[in-house]
């Protein structure tokens, strides 16, 4: 009979040989090792790629910040429309130029109380289309403030277009989702002269296409928080733009013969002495 030797009597319950009770379990462990090493590898990629993706995030909302501030803090200078022969009222001071500074025109307004009584909205008759091109002021302004191209459909319904607040920094691309602002707003001009103009002179103030400042596309938010409140009781929310807000509304004032109340023109002083 063939001798197994020491082999054969240390085999196990199994009945395994001895190399093999070395071998497996050996083996046993260096697969473990190898799967706990794979899964914190993929753990690391996995943290790794996050990371990346939370970081591409922040530059991109770092970037797209500073382009809102760029667009929102370097707003176009006021330049106010021929004065309107038909208008009565209308300004002699005229807007402000290198000799005549808006502080200088904001002094020779007339100061006196507002006379509130008798406004309603419907005596300003707004959103007229009035060059016959199918489009409203309201839809005028939006075209012309776009910030990409847009697309003017049947009944001039607009597509296409991106619309950037200045007042708050909202952008959109829908533009119901936008108001025309009169930067001097219809109640406002009401209670500073305009109750003593003719119909006719209130319709051409309430879609004044002629200066970009007297109508702005804002966020709806941004309008129903102004109101009808002048500098003395509101500014927008983006302090870069106070000087070109006061310089705009003085110049609206200014054009359209319209008066100041004692705290509107101290507000207004206060601004523009640190412009």
């Amino acid at each position: 009979m063939k001798d197994f030797g020491e082999s054969e009597t240390l085999r196990g319950s199994l009945g395994w040989p001895l190399w093999a009770k070395i071998v497996v379990p050996f083996v046993g462990v260096i697969a473990a090792i190898v799967v706990i090493g794979l899964f914190i590898a993929r753990d690391d990629s996995k943290d790794t790629t996050i990371t990346d993706l939370i970081a591409d995030r922040l530059e991109a909302s770092e970037e797209s910040a500073s382009n809102d501030a760029s667009a929102t803090t370097t707003p176009p200078q006021p330049t106010a429309p021929p004065a309107t022969s038909s208008d009565p009222t209308t300004s002699t001071s005229g807007p402000p130029t290198e000799t005549n500074s808006y502080l200088q025109v904001l002094q020779s307004l007339v100061v006196t109380e507002e006379r509130p009584a008798g406004y309603d909205r419907d005596l300003f008759r707004h959103w007229v289309d009035t060059d016959g091109d199918g489009c409203d002021a309201r839809r005028e302004v939006l075209i012309e403030e776009s910030l990409d191209p847009v697309t003017v459909g049947s009944g001039c319904s607009l597509t296409g277009g991106r619309w950037l607040s200045i007042y708050d920094g909202v952008e959109t691309s829908d533009p119901s989702k936008f108001d025309v602002d009169h930067m001097v707003p219809l109640s406002e001009a009401w209670r500073s002269g305009a109750v003593d103009w003719n119909p006719d002179t209130r319709r051409a103030f309430a879609n004044d296409l002629t200066d970009r400042g007297t109508l702005i596309a804002v966020s709806a938010s941004s309008n129903r928080s102004k109101g009808d409140r002048d500098p003395a009781n509101w500014m927008p929310p983006n302090q870069g733009i106070h000087c070109w807000y006061a310089q705009t509304w003085v110049t609206v004032k200014a054009t359209w013969g319209l008066t100041v109340d004692a705290a509107e023109q101290s507000a207004l002083t206060g601004i523009l002495t640190n412009c």
